[in-house]
């Protein structure tokens, strides 16, 4: 009988342990499903981008073999190496091998990201909506749904290899060259899909696992930069980044596929790590717990403006930082772009201020990011029913609404601001003239209203059409592709005006079009009330 028994317990015990992933692939199937038109956008538009970038490369910026060596020998230089490269042997600079030294980074970064996202997605967001226990009430595993989540993280991150290295076999790689490039996308992407399935076990909210993600992916990249500040081909900090990792398979420059085996195996260990911590953890729970409110809010909080400001502080925080750092790497360019004559600068254009100027384009595209990521802020609290909260008391749709654009447009002017600081003083440093910083801030910050356009289309779709919401992202990326590729790719003037952010000059640094930029903050306005319009009319998700 105690044999029996003894026996008993065994197999019971050997079913339990067997059973965590019990549901996991039914899981990812349904992931897959609810990710059918967001993971396949992510994929396209990073595989579109090949093409993209290679014709920037090779038409626009380097067209001539002259013009892509005095390029790569700029990229040598020390702070360009910080951004781009490295470039590796000294064999004659092809267009394949000046894309990827320009690009390569940032495919490797956009891959981190989509995966940061995608973890985030299936595993503390939906622990927070409250999902994952419902779930859970089914026959499904301890662990089903963080493996959920990495199984399909690693078919997005397989996907993307295979379409990465269709697109640059199409612009001439080599085939062995192709695939070891989709290989390094697919690694990158699997190192920080299991960072954020640690970081979701450490905090109880969603954005602050994406964020911590985000943070040491940011971090990576600053590594990378300094161990490329080392050596032109990477010093012994560049192997202790991820990115780097990816980077010293040296694609077109010797193919080596061993480097693939480092993020292979830390991806393996940290999701080991997750799945150990996630074994130990209440469901909803987390690592660090969340500390206890007051009982009471003070008097300057029982606002609407200061609640959305509180609820903001902790982004516009973190975005400012990033802001800055990257504003000054950028700006300590514009001494060696001053001294280098591309093919993407006008005949006769002052190269520095040229390069400054089209710096401060790009800090409006970040800013313009952060615009929209706060008006799904709004979407997502009504979807969790947190606005149904707040709207519950005395606070109205129309000061929840109007109080949190008003947030937004004041931190994406602050973040211009801290853009151009950071941009402006690299661009002193490096050029001597420290009048340039104050100049760089005023630009920056007279392309506001090309934010607050957008903030209020993003608006717009809120109030009057909701689930439409993602064409505000249609619109930008359809701006920022005619205002930045429209003149190379032959684009009629007329069609280019259709851009939004075709209205505010670049060129020469600092320029003002008062009419064009009070016509853009009047047009803002009007999509603003149009949205609270629609909030007013419509009925508010139930969360």
């Amino acid at each position: 009988m105690t044999a029996t028994l003894t026996s008993a317990r065994g197999r019971a015990g050997s079913r339990t342990a067997g059973g965590h992933l019990t549901g996991a692939f039914a899981l990812a199937r349904l992931a897959l499903r609810r990710d059918r038109v967001k993971l396949p956008i992510w994929l396209i538009a990073i595989t579109a981008m090949i093409p993209r970038f290679y014709h920037a490369a090779a038409t626009i910026v380097a067209p001539t073999p002259e013009s892509r060596a005095e390029a790569a020998q700029m990229i040598k230089g020390s702070y360009m190496r910080v951004l781009a490269g490295p470039v590796f042997g000294d064999e004659p600079v092809t267009s394949q091998s000046y894309f990827l030294a320009a690009y390569w980074v940032e495919f490797l970064l956009a891959a981190g990201l989509m995966n940061i996202l995608l973890v985030t997605r299936h595993t503390r967001a939906e622990e927070q909506t409250g999902h994952a226990e419902l779930i859970r009430a089914a026959v499904v595993g301890r662990h089903a749904q963080l493996t959920a989540a990495l199984i399909v993280a690693l078919l997005a991150d397989v996907v993307l290899a295979v379409l990465a290295a269709a697109g640059a076999i199409g612009v001439g790689f080599p085939a062995g060259g192709a695939l070891l490039f989709g290989a390094s996308l697919a690694a990158a992407g699997l190192v920080f899909a299991a960072v954020t399935a640690v970081t979701a076990q450490i905090t109880e909210q969603p954005r602050a696992a994406a964020g911590m993600a985000g943070v040491t992916l940011f971090a990576a990249w600053v590594v990378r930069g300094a161990g490329a500040l080392q050596d032109q081909e990477g010093g012994p900090v560049f192997w202790l980044s991820p990115i780097g990792w990816s980077q010293q398979t040296r694609v077109l420059a010797g193919d080596r596929w061993w480097p693939l085996a480092l993020p292979v195996l830390v991806a393996a260990l940290l999701a080991a790590a997750a799945y150990a911590v996630a074994g130990r953890r209440d469901l909803g729970a987390a690592l660090v717990t969340p500390r206890p409110g007051h009982a009471e809010a003070p008097s300057w909080l029982r606002s609407s403006f200061t609640l959305a400001l509180r609820l903001q502080r902790a982004a516009i925080g973190w975005w400012a930082g990033a802001f800055l750092a990257v504003g000054i790497v950028l700006g300590g360019m514009t001494g060696a772009m001053a001294t280098t004559d591309l093919a993407i600068f006008p005949p006769g254009a002052d190269l520095g201020r040229a390069w400054v100027s089209l710096m401060v384009f790009t800090g409006s595209l970040y800013t313009c990011v952060f615009a929209l990521l706060s008006v799904v802020r709004l979407r997502t609290e009504e979807l969790r029913g947190l606005a149904g909260a707040v709207l519950a008391g005395p606070t109205g749709r129309s000061a929840w609404y109007a109080s949190s654009l008003l947030v937004s447009a004041l931190g994406a002017a602050l973040l211009l601001a801290v853009y151009g600081a950071g941009l402006g003083i690299g661009a002193a440093a490096s050029t001597g003239e420290p009048g340039l910083a104050g100049e760089v801030v005023r630009a920056s910050l007279l392309r506001l209203p090309e934010a607050l356009v957008l903030l209020a289309v993003a608006a717009a779709l809120l109030g009057l059409a909701p689930r439409a919401l993602g064409l505000a992202w249609a619109v930008f990326l359809y701006s920022a592709l005619v205002q930045v590729f429209g003149p190379y790719w032959g684009v009629p003037e007329w069609l280019t005006g259709t851009s939004v952010l075709s209205y505010l000059p670049w060129h020469p640094l600092g320029a003002s079009a008062p009419v064009a930029a009070a016509v853009l903050t009047g047009l803002a306005a009007l999509l603003a009330v149009l949205g609270l319009y629609g909030l007013r009319r419509r009925d508010l998700a139930s969360g």
